[in-house]
This record gives structure tokens, C-alpha cells and sequence, in this order.
């Protein structure tokens, strides 16, 4: 289970910075003792459930304030939903210890159940399925790590339904207008792509950025933490069912919603699969 990861120093700076000067208040407006919240601050953290009430209460995105690395099952969406299993089992109609095993992993949610709870947890039944799916240890796909699979996981998945990816000799000339001269041929970007050659120029990886369109740090060794955000938000494109990809908005489109890094990150990956396909419905631009 990826849980959230909790930060007593974090919690307090938040709290300072909402404008409660005391513990006392923030305790008071969270329903808890002084002393809970200091045990908090001194990096102790509280049941996971009751993170989103603490968010809540600080006027801060959860995904800001108590980050996850990674997809959620089903226990960290109960307690996203701010609620204790015993509160699901009651609100859910269920006695017989159907949440807990669920989430352990011993036995599958029916239907019915799963319907209830992806209601109970704000979240749509495809979404309850995938978390799961990861309780019963499903994995999600590795992160792409050497310069070919960055790649081509890109034109893998940003380029979905009939959309049709850059060619290499596309993408030699986007990354020659990028960078305003000569810089690889389409050989070049084979070579890149396939394995071939295993590393470039920082020209042409920002090149590459430019023309596939994301963060040039995408395409920059040790930068772990920008793959994920990306990849993560193209598994949140891939969710959206509308074919409405202009104005995603930070509510309703998965399990926890969007911090605003990662609802920058969609739309812009959004803006750029739009402005290929006007591309390739009108080579001149017009």
C-alpha cells in the first residue's frame, strides 16, 4: 500500500501558515487534544483516515500536504475518503468483514459491494477496480528509464486512438527547429529510439522535449521524480473518457484528484496532443 507520506515539521509549517498560532486551535478545529497534535508536529503521524480532514482544514491540497508515490488500492482510498473501516462496514450495509479482506487481499469485492464503495468513495467503479486489482498485488508498469524507453513511451501513449506519432525524420526536424540548426538526422533519432546510441547532446534531448511535448527534464538522467509526474499524468488522460481533454479539471477524474503540479503537467499534454492532431489535419498550419 502506498501510503501517504506523512511530515510532523510540514504539518506544522502548514498550520502556522493557515493562521492557527496554537496547537489548542488547530486541535480545536480538528477535534482532537493539544497533545495529538503534538505528537503530530514531532513526526508521529495521525490514522491515515484522518489525513484529509487535517487537509481540509489547512486549506491544502492532500496530494501537497501528505504526498503518495504511487497508485492507490483500496485502503488508501477509504482513507482518502476520510473513513475508518468499520464506518465503510456500517455505511456499506456489510458485517461480515468484507472491507478488510478485500483489502488484505483474501477475498474479492462483489459487484454489488463494489459499486456501493466507489460511491462511498467518490470515485468511478473502473478506478475501485484498479485499486483492487493493486491490493491483490497487480503492479503498475515500471517507469521508463534509459533514453529508448522514454521515447517510446511517448509515442506510445501520447498519441492515442487513430492518431498517428512523428516519424523519426518528424521528429529530426522538430528538434532541428527547436534547436535552430543541424543537430540529428533521422538516423539519429532511429539510433535514439531503438537502443542503438544510448545517450545525446543536451540540445538534442531538449529537442526531444520540445517536439514530444514535455518538461525538458523529462528527457535528463536522475530525474525520477519528473517521469513519474508525467507518466502519472498521462494514466490520468488515459481515464478521462469525454474526448473533452481542454479544461481538465483538479476533481472527478480519479481517486484523489490533481495536485496543481500534475494538473499543469495533463493540460499541457493535453494542449499538445490537441495541437498535433491540428497538425496533422492541416500540415500548413492553417
Amino acid at each position: 500500500m502506498p501510503a501517504r507520506h506523512f511530515d510532523g515539521k510540514r504539518l506544522r509549517s502548514a498550520r502556522l501558515e493557515a493562521g492557527y498560532r496554537s496547537q489548542a486551535d488547530f486541535a480545536r478545529e480538528v477535534g482532537v487534544s493539544r497533545t495529538a497534535v503534538a505528537t503530530w508536529e514531532n513526526g508521529r503521524g495521525p490514522d491515515p483516515e484522518r489525513l484529509p480532514a487535517l487537509a481540509r482544514a489547512l486549506h491544502t491540497d492532500i496530494n501537497l500536504l501528505f504526498p503518495r508515490h504511487g497508485a492507490p488500492d483500496l485502503a488508501d482510498l477509504r482513507c482518502d475518503a476520510g473513513l475508518a473501516q468499520y464506518e465503510v462496514e456500517r455505511k456499506a450495509g456489510t458485517t461480515d468483514h468484507d472491507i478488510g479482506r478485500a483489502e488484505r487481499g483474501s477475498r474479492p469485492l462483489t459487484p454489488t459491494l463494489r459499486t456501493t464503495l466507489a460511491a462511498l468513495y467518490e470515485v468511478t467503479e473502473d478506478a475501485l477496480l484498479a485499486a483492487e486489482r493493486r491490493s491483490f498485488g497487480a503492479k503498475e508498469a515500471p517507469l521508463p528509464v534509459t533514453l529508448a524507453e522514454k521515447i517510446e513511451y511517448l509515442l506510445e501513449h501520447t498519441y492515442p486512438g487513430d492518431q498517428q506519432p512523428p516519424s523519426d525524420a518528424d521528429i529530426a526536424r522538430g528538434i532541428n527547429a527547436a534547436a535552430g540548426a543541424d543537430v540529428v538526422s533521422a538516423q539519429g533519432v532511429r539510433d535514439l529510439r531503438e537502443g542503438t546510441v544510448t545517450d545525446a547532446p543536451r540540445v538534442v534531448r531538449d529537442g526531444l522535449a520540445e517536439v514530444l511535448g514535455v518538461s525538458a527534464f523529462f528527457f535528463q538522467p536522475n530525474e525520477d521524480a519528473i517521469v513519474a509526474t508525467i507518466v502519472e499524468g498521462l494514466r490520468t488522460l488515459h481515464q478521462v473518457r469525454n474526448g473533452d481533454i481542454s479544461n481538465i479539471k483538479a476533481r472527478g477524474l480519479g481517486p484523489e484528484g490533481l495536485p496543481v503540479e500534475l494538473l499543469a503537467v495533463v493540460n499541457d499534454l493535453a494542449s499538445n496532443l490537441q495541437k498535433w492532431g491540428r497538425t496533422q489535419d492541416d500540415p500548413a498550419g492553417r
